[in-house]
């Protein structure tokens, strides 16, 4: 009974948020963060939003801040996952008080955000991950993921949106429909990218595919559109069949394969705007970031040379 009355708070906040225009995204992220903190509500026999306290609150925030670790990576959640959580809790709490249901008070504070690390792979290490690329159909869509999100450097999320319409091979050319900030643009790639994703189209998509498959272009092993967890868990092992020490111990994720396209192309002399088109920046102050970067990873590289 305490599940189902829970589970109709997650519902009925979930709709309200439709409602009132909040975006896809979020009214499937914050429901799914409030039902983690009515799992672990019932884990101690509080069975009804009025018995929530304050005490509560902040027990259940110090397990999320110092025991909850990450699924993806094993590692204590950041600063703006954090956050993610809190801005749930308020949210839900402004529905509560909106709905006359209940009064519930929230005044955690939001974490500072950590300064990004943002990691750059060289030429020589991309090449390595490309190589590291087994010789089945799955090494085939490894090497097609490698080309959206170094060779394009699409964002996560925009790669796993691509759907079989948007990889125009006879053009070359990628439609990111689902842009940061719902802003749509075209992505050129050249003959390398070419290549791969039509061998992927060709030998491995149609091996995957089936009724759940969709117009998706990147699939799962269950033939379903490809998710963020097995597209990072694939470059993870990519790194660690590579030969290079130095590269199996970075850490890194698919957002430095987009970090470094922008500082490689940067480094050929690519026009600043070019790249900030490319990708998909609404400011060129966003890119601003990848001059320093070439920069710093010249220099680290010129002090490596001179060992």
């Amino acid at each position: 009974m305490e599940t189902y009355i829970y589970h109709r708070y997650a519902e009925s906040f979930k709709e309200w948020l439709q409602i009132i225009n909040y975006s896809a995204s979020t009214t499937e992220t914050l429901p799914r963060q409030l039902q983690e903190f009515f799992t672990w509500l019932e884990s101690k026999d509080i069975t009804t939003v009025t018995a929530i306290t304050r005490q509560h609150i902040l027990q259940w925030y110090d397990y999320l801040k110092y025991q909850r670790k990450s699924q993806h990576t094993d590692t204590f959640l950041k600063s703006q996952t954090l956050n993610g959580y809190i801005r749930a809790l308020k949210l839900f709490s402004y529905y509560l008080r909106e709905t006359e249901q209940a009064n519930l008070t929230i005044d955690l504070v939001s974490e500072r955000p950590l300064p990004s690390i943002r990691h750059i792979l060289n030429a020589q290490e991309i090449q390595e991950l490309y190589q590291a690329a087994s010789d089945d159909h799955y090494g085939l869509r490894d090497q097609a993921m490698l080309s959206v999100y170094y060779g394009c450097g699409l964002r996560s999320s925009e790669g796993i949106a691509l759907n079989l319409d948007d990889v125009m091979l006879d053009k070359k050319i990628l439609y990111v429909r689902q842009g940061k900030g719902y802003k749509e643009r075209y992505v050129p790639f050249v003959e390398k990218q070419q290549t791969d994703f039509k061998l992927y189209l060709e030998q491995c998509r149609p091996l995957l595919a089936n009724e759940e498959s969709g117009n998706a272009f990147l699939l799962g092993n269950k033939g379903d559109r490809i998710r963020y967890g097995l597209l990072l868990s694939n470059l993870k092992r990519l790194q660690q069949r590579t030969g290079n020490e130095t590269l199996k111990e970075k850490v890194f994720g698919l957002h430095a394969l987009r970090h470094s396209i922008a500082t490689h192309l940067m480094q050929r002399g690519m026009k600043f705007d070019y790249i900030s088109q490319f990708l998909g920046h609404s400011s060129l102050n966003s890119t601003q970031i990848y001059t320093h970067l070439a920069h710093e990873y010249e220099h680290e590289n010129t002090t490596t040379d001179r060992r």
